[in-house]
């Protein structure tokens, strides 16, 4: 019969009545693991073949994953084809028809694999026997500049149908302009009068230069970092005036003294008792007329300005409670017909100015308008330039 033991075969003569005697004649030790065809208890026949593949221990790493195999097969190709590795196109550490011995056999086996590189916008396929991204990336003909990098470490395991990205890294630097905002300089005045404010200086921004390293990965910027910077025109300060001077408080008795608002021995914008044409009429309905018996600005609740009597004045400020009342109380005594006469520049209930008149759509004279006219113009500068128009408020 023919004996073959792990591909070793030779021709034997015996007596024997099993496969198990044959085994026997031949001093051969058989182990648990041995693989025995037919098996030892069969029993022989002539021109029987009889096969023997011992037990294998080998070491196995597959892609990095290591591990401990037994084997019954005689070849480095059989052991992984039983152990159901594919070598197809795979990188073997040995030739795949080597012999094995009972122990000691060491298998490195980096198999085929089909990845994407990406770079620069375009798709690079590889398949290879790549066992890391290094080796993947060998097998095209793409280039790491200094500061590239790949999504993963070179030295990293890849995987079949993995994707890596090749990551382009620019460090450049640029320049840019930017604005020094001037500063605001305020200077205190008397020659304006409080809440006034006038413009010395406009002021100018200047302008500097920066240096900064621009750090970009694939276009998109990842990192701006300033290095140098450089003044190109220094600033100029804008300036303004203030206001600090006071305004005088008109005479609180319209008809009272020669030096008030209704006099009565000057030609006063209340006249006096003579029934002269002044500014506020006759005695009997003067503004603030000193010498008479009537129901005056200054002395009564009668008629002022021809066509509200004081009370109705009042009444419209809003009565004692409210700030326009104050102010017309402080400023003209309730008068519409008011003239300061210590500069004879101011007029009526809220002693206006005639250009801050007129700049408020008023025409002529204030002390010409009704009062009703000269609170609604009162109430516009107020809400265009606030209470700091008047010294009263």
């Amino acid at each position: 019969m023919t004996l073959d033991v792990n591909g070793q075969s030779e021709e034997v003569r015996t007596f024997g009545g099993t496969v198990g005697d044959v085994l026997d004649s031949r001093d051969l030790d058989i182990e648990k693991r041995d693989q025995i065809k037919p098996g030892v208890d069969k029993k022989i026949s002539r021109d029987m073949t009889i096969t023997v593949n011992t037990a294998k221990e080998l070491s196995l790493s597959v892609d990095g994953k290591k591990s401990d195999e037994w084997t019954n097969a005689n070849t480095v190709g059989q052991a992984l084809a039983d152990l159901g590795v594919d070598a197809k196109g795979a990188d073997l550490s040995t030739e795949p028809n080597q012999k094995l011995k009972e122990e000691g056999n060491d298998i490195d086996v980096t198999t085929a694999k089909d990845l994407t590189i990406v770079a620069d916008g375009k798709d690079h396929k590889v398949s290879a026997a790549a066992g890391t991204a290094k080796e993947a990336l060998g097998e095209t003909k793409l280039k790491l500049d200094k500061d590239d990098f790949l999504s993963v470490p070179l030295s990293s395991k890849v995987s079949d149908g993995q994707v890596l990205t090749v990551n382009r890294v620019k460090n450049d630097m640029v320049t840019e302009k930017e604005a020094i905002k001037a500063k605001v300089e305020k200077k205190k005045s008397d020659s304006l009068y409080q809440g006034e404010t006038k413009v010395e200086a406009k002021g100018k921004d200047g302008q500097k230069e920066i240096s900064y390293k621009v750090k970009t990965v694939n276009g998109e910027q990842v990192k701006k970092e300033k290095k140098d910077e450089k003044v190109l025109s220094e600033p100029k300060a804008k300036v303004i005036i203030e206001g600090t001077k006071t305004k005088e408080a008109p005479a609180k008795d319209p008809g009272g003294s020669d030096n008030g608002t209704g006099g009565s021995d000057d030609k006063s914008t209340g006249g006096s008792d003579k029934g002269d044409k002044s500014t506020g009429g006759g005695s009997d309905k003067g503004s603030g007329g000193s010498g008479s018996d009537d129901k005056s600005t200054g002395g009564g609740s009668g008629s002022s300005g021809g066509d509200m009597s004081t009370q109705e004045i009042k009444n419209m400020l809003g009565g004692p409670g409210s700030k326009w009342y104050q102010v017309a109380k402080c400023e003209s005594n309730f008068n519409p017909r008011a003239v300061n006469q210590s500069n004879r520049a101011h007029f009526g209930l809220f002693q206006f100015k005639i250009a801050t008149w007129q700049s408020m759509g008023g025409s002529g004279n204030p002390i010409d308008a009704s009062p009703q006219e000269q609170f609604d113009r009162a109430k516009k500068l107020k809400a265009a330039a606030g209470w700091g128009q008047w010294a009263c408020a």
